[in-house]
């Protein structure tokens, strides 16, 4: 190994979608001179695999909605209490003995039972009837 191969390495380490040809350019070696090095690390064993490094959470948020039924003689206070949850981004009054409906948006599926029981299920005069996750918005 030499100072070409440790640069292909960390061109490679930083993203193994790297082409021969954006690694030729960036250390001025012809692309054969590459493929043929990459060839070679792979062959002596030094470069074992190419991988992908993910954060799903991150880019993307869950989205709930829970069907609460409120006391009624409580209903502004159970709603203001409710409006106060950060994950909570809508409240919907339903009608006749429907309660209400909540959609939530958290950033990760293991933020849902503690969204539940540390926050929603503390407020008193309110039972959970049922919660559905949003699996995708046709419109």
């Amino acid at each position: 190994m030499d100072i070409i191969d440790l640069k292909i390495l960390e061109l490679l380490k930083e993203n193994s979608r790297t082409s021969f040809n954006e690694i030729s350019q960036s250390i001025n070696k012809t692309e054969a001179t590459i493929r043929r090095r990459v060839k070679k690390l792979i062959d002596e064993g030094i470069i074992k695999k190419f991988t992908i490094d993910y954060d799903i959470d991150s880019k993307q948020k869950i989205s709930a909605t829970i069907k609460i039924e409120p006391d009624f003689k409580d209903i502004k206070r159970i709603v203001n209490e409710i409006s106060m949850i950060d994950e909570v981004s809508n409240i919907w009054r339903l009608s006749g003995d429907c309660g209400l409906l909540l959609k939530v948006d958290i950033d990760s599926i293991d933020k849902f039972n503690p969204l539940i029981e540390d926050k929603i299920s503390q407020i008193t005069g309110l039972k959970i009837i049922e919660t559905c996750f949003i699996t995708d918005i046709i419109k």
